[in-house]
């Protein structure tokens, strides 16, 4: 590789927050960026939830289904920590917090109930390995934790001064300002969250009545306001990314679902802002979701799906609830689901079926869920449900055939076949003159993915319309030869 290319290379993954955060969360890197962080968790007999999960990524989501036991995972994990020695306000939580024992919830863990911590150690290879347990009528397991400070953003995190009878409201005409609390680039990081741009965002204390608080302000479009007058959501932000930027560096962090109240944008764009605070100060944060546009900001390591059953929980690897739900609708009406990795995979095998058989086109739902591995957990979990599904890897992966995982023809990503056919190359220079061998030079280490993306910037059409008249190039110019196998194999599949 020339040195050009080397330089390309690097900038790419360091331009990259996810690329960046995954580096820093590999073993070899994981505790001098985030000290003793959590890399599973065995949890047995809390609210029925007997489970495992392991921790591939700084940042978790943790999807699922109403009461499928993402809330019982992240509050058990908030006690794994001792309260950190340093910090004056540092809390610890203990099981006893979250798991009350009263006349109407008397067994909200079974009598063996424990959960066992793995964290990371100095030594990549090594990890520490302690387990909290019920003896007789008390909790033990605690001693030996690393010392952390954890944080737990509720719903409660926010609750609008008006509905707590606050004495900013009830006492506002004798309230009296004091001190200012600035919170480093929170007026940047609210901006990117929420869409708008903010010139200030700051905390102000108050006091009245010899009684004291404080209140968030804003400064925008000229206009300077309080909390007061805040909206629920934008109230949220500013008080959660006060909590992240002030809290201590390498702080374990829980968000019970942090997309309440936001539109579209604003949840995919508080997912990336957790990477980034990840990034910047070490933190280990898993949050609980419904959002499909937050999933959609992590990398597949990010996302776990939850699902439970008579025999517990089972956790799904890469694998948001969304697309599960999509599947699980698509198999209620009759279909069987086809589990591939992207969009592209999904556009090209579409077109394959089409080609080979309508029927068999028509009595399927092709879905994208991720990566390699995400595929095989999601046809795991649509499986146990009961419903057919199998897998189409790109081909790069290879196949199973006994376990019903097949792979698309070639030997590279289905991105790479298409696009650097010839048939399709002169397809781009005759319908969009576009000279897809001067896009590769001007981006030499440019990730296949993509590809589709680099030449509708050039032109100027849409993504589907292009990668659509891309792949019917590049079977035009194949054959039906080139896809008769992996059909067979998929009617077969289909019909068992």
């Amino acid at each position: 590789m020339g040195a050009s290319v080397m330089i390309t290379a690097r900038w790419y993954y360091l331009a990259d927050p996810k690329l960046a955060l995954a580096s820093k969360f590999s073993a070899a890197h994981r505790f001098s960026n985030f000290g003793a962080a959590i890399v599973s968790a065995k949890i047995e007999g809390f609210r029925g939830v007997n489970a495992e999960i392991n921790f591939e990524y700084p940042v978790t989501a943790l999807s699922g289904f109403n009461g499928c036991g993402k809330s019982t995972v992240g509050q058990l994990l908030l006690c794994g920590y001792k309260k950190l020695a340093t910090a004056i306000n540092s809390k610890r939580y203990y099981v006893v917090n979250f798991f009350p024992v009263s006349v109407v919830d008397p067994k909200p863990f079974a009598d063996e109930a424990s959960i066992t911590f793995r964290y990371q150690t100095d030594k990549p290879d090594t990890l520490q390995e302690l387990t909290v347990s019920r003896s007789a009528t008390e909790w033990s397991g605690y001693k030996r934790q690393p010392e952390r400070n954890t944080e737990y953003v509720g719903f409660t995190v926010y609750i609008p001064k008006v509905e707590r009878r606050d004495m900013s409201i009830y006492s506002a005409k004798s309230i009296q300002l004091s001190t200012t609390t600035e919170i480093e680039n929170a007026s940047t990081y609210v901006s990117r969250i929420l869409g708008s741009p903010y010139e200030e965002v700051y905390f102000q204390g108050v006091t009245a009545k010899h009684r004291e608080g404080e209140l968030g302000i804003a400064k925008r479009f000229n206009s300077v306001y309080s909390e007061n007058n805040m909206g629920f959501g934008e109230g949220r932000v500013v008080y959660t990314v006060r909590l992240l930027e002030t809290c201590p560096a390498q702080s374990f962090i829980v968000l019970e679902e942090p997309e309440t109240s936001l539109h579209e944008n604003a949840q995919y764009e508080f997912a990336k802002y957790l990477i980034d605070v990840a990034n910047r100060r070490g933190h280990q944060i898993v949050f609980s979701t419904h959002s499909s546009n937050m999933m959609n900001a992590l990398p597949p390591e990010g996302r776990k799906l939850l699902v439970r059953s008579v025999d517990g929980v089972e956790v799904y690897d890469r694998v948001s609830s969304s697309r599960i739900k999509t599947a699980l609708s698509a198999g209620e009406s009759g279909h069987a689901i086809i589990c591939v990795e992207d969009d592209f995979a999904q556009s090209m095998l579409r077109e394959v079926l089409r080609r080979y058989d309508q029927t068999l086109l028509s009595s399927v739902s092709v879905i994208p869920f991720g990566d390699a591995k995400a595929v095989v957990s999601a046809k795991e979990a649509l499986t146990k449900a009961g419903f057919k599904a199998i897998v189409v890897r790109d081909a790069d992966k290879g196949d199973n055939k006994t376990q019903h995982i097949y792979k698309l023809p070639g030997t590279l990503p289905p991105e790479k076949e298409v696009f650097h056919d010839g048939s399709v190359v002169t397809a781009l220079q005759t319908n969009y003159q576009v000279d897809f061998a001067m896009i590769l030079t001007a981006n030499p280490d440019t990730d296949h993915h993509k590809y589709a993306e680099l030449c509708c910037a050039k032109a100027q059409t849409s993504r589907e319309v292009l990668e659509t008249d891309c792949i019917r190039a590049f079977l035009d110019n194949k054959g039906s030869g080139w896809f008769a196998e992996l059909c067979d194999d998929v009617k077969s599949a289909v019909a068992t």
